[in-house]
């Protein structure tokens, strides 16, 4: 990969508490995983911090300490360890004691540790955690390391900021959370972070970052035409001007069906007739048994939004029992979303309900099913579409604004002409959703051919990051050469 010459080397810090190794289902882990590493390629010298979540600390011999430094308001250190990304590239971890993996009676919240994690890479956005290095830019992802923004913008010597939003649903922080950070009272004082007596480390960020980031052109406009898509869509209307759209990517060095290290059986568009034996595996693997002419729908629980399970619930209420459907929804450990789902297994004996407990689990599923649920009101990004397409999974898909630039819907023209590859559905209610779902069934109820070409289609699209890279590099120029004046003194 060859980078744009026309654009100068950049130092970058990427923080983020989302990590593959843990949450390699969300699409802020996918980001992660697949930018940075596009960027080191290009000759940039690009830099990870995440926590130093307990599984991590667990492969003691990957990392060396660099530095310790004191959590503000206690007398405890944070250690900060060294070690490689999968691809190489450097990455810092911060090992905070009462990390929320850890046991014991001192364990942090969520929102406190976090907000301690982002204490800590603004110091070292600032060289002042002594690890002898500084960024051009820190671009932060996700409300985990957002705080870290808004705590620069009083800093003279900071680097450009930018923030990029990858969830739908909003994260508040209460006042005991604000109370254990020892927060700065200027940017208590600013009202940067207050939000109708809560507080958001994700409304800092927008209000004070040099450059925002969205990973949909579509999600972009919904936001700054519908103020009720996100409780910060006003806040992001007033800085439109700031406010860029790179659609997502994906990292085929990580998702793909000819080389997927988790997939036993390895196919592509040309040997499509090989997905099915991935379909037998997983079904064995789970302990399921199904027709050959059941249509394997998974659904992937994430935090888009907590309605999903209502949604799919409806849907099979409203199914004929005759209907050859099974739903197989997953999630991560004891995941919430996926309880109204186990409340209801013994009701429907289409609906499988199951944890992912490695990494590769995404994958198989990906692999086995031959089609993928998306059903939320809003995504992001439509990334989820993107990994199945590329897979032969064929989406089912409320059809948002984000779902609408990777999918095409499986009308009959669409069909005769060549470009389907899914199927939408206009409004996010259940009777829409199973028409959608009834759709799908009746083709692949007709010979396989038909079912074929409309997965091949889709395994044929292209969503390569480097394709966005100089859209990426101009906008990190942007935020360099124009920084924004903040509220923040």
């Amino acid at each position: 990969m060859n980078r744009d010459l026309s654009l100068p080397p950049q130092r970058v810090l990427f923080a983020s508490g989302v990590i593959p190794e843990l949450h390699g289902c969300s699409e802020t882990a996918e980001f992660i995983a697949t930018l940075p590493r596009a960027l080191s390629e290009s000759g940039h010298d690009v830099r990870l911090i995440v926590p130093a979540y307990t599984p991590m600390l667990a492969r003691t011999n990957d990392h060396i300490q660099v530095s310790r430094v004191r959590l503000p308001g206690t007398h405890r250190e944070a250690r900060i360890l060294r070690g490689q990304t999968e691809q190489n590239g450097i990455l810092y971890l911060v090992d905070i004691p009462g990390n929320p993996g850890q046991s014991g009676d001192q364990v942090l919240s969520d929102a406190v540790h976090c907000g301690l994690f982002s204490r800590i890479v603004a110091l070292v956005a600032i060289n002042q955690a002594g690890i002898n290095w500084q960024p051009d830019l820190l671009h932060c992802a996700g409300w985990q390391s957002a705080l870290a923004i808004s705590l620069l913008a009083g800093e003279w010597s900071r680097p450009a900021t930018i923030y990029s939003m990858h969830e739908a649903n909003h994260h508040y922080c209460q006042n005991e959370h604000i109370k254990a950070l020892s927060l700065p009272v200027e940017l208590l004082k600013s009202g940067a972070l207050e939000m109708g007596g809560q507080f958001s480390f994700e409304k800092g960020a927008i209000l004070t970052a040099d450059e925002l980031l969205l990973p949909s052109d579509g999600y972009r406009h919904e936001l700054l035409l519908n103020p009720d898509a996100h409780p910060l869509a006003p806040l992001l209307k007033e800085r439109a001007d700031r406010l860029a759209s790179i659609p997502s990517s994906i990292d085929y060095q990580r998702w793909s069906p000819t080389t997927d290290p988790h997939l036993e059986q390895h196919y592509d568009s040309s040997s499509f007739e090989l997905k099915k034996l991935n379909r037998q595996r997983l079904l064995g693997e789970l302990g399921l048994q199904l027709e050959d002419r059941d249509l394997l729908i998974s659904f992937l629980a994430t935090d888009h939004n907590g309605a999903d399970s209502e949604q799919i619930l409806g849907l099979l209420e409203s199914l004929a029992p005759d209907t050859p459907v099974h739903i197989l929804a997953a999630g991560r450990g004891a995941d919430p979303l996926l309880q109204p789902l186990l409340d209801n297994v013994e009701r429907f004996p289409r609906l499988s309900v199951h944890t992912l407990d490695d990494s590769g689990g995404w994958h198989r599923m990906l692999a086995g099913s031959d089609c993928l649920l998306l059903p939320a009101p809003y995504y992001p990004s439509a990334q989820q579409a993107q990994c199945a397409l590329g897979y032969g999974t064929v989406p089912i898909a409320h059809a948002t604004a984000s779902i609408d630039e990777a999918v095409t819907d499986a009308t009959p023209a669409n069909l005769l002409h060549g470009t389907a590859n899914g199927f939408l559905y206009a409004d996010a209610t259940v009777g829409e959703l199973t028409d959608a779902v009834m759709r799908a069934s009746k083709l692949y109820a007709k010979p396989p051919i038909w079912w074929e070409k409309l997965a091949v289609q889709g395994m044929e699209q292209n969503f390569q990051v480097r394709d966005s890279l100089t859209a990426y590099l101009q906008c990190y120029q942007s935020a360099i050469d124009n920084p924004a004046t903040t509220p923040v003194h």
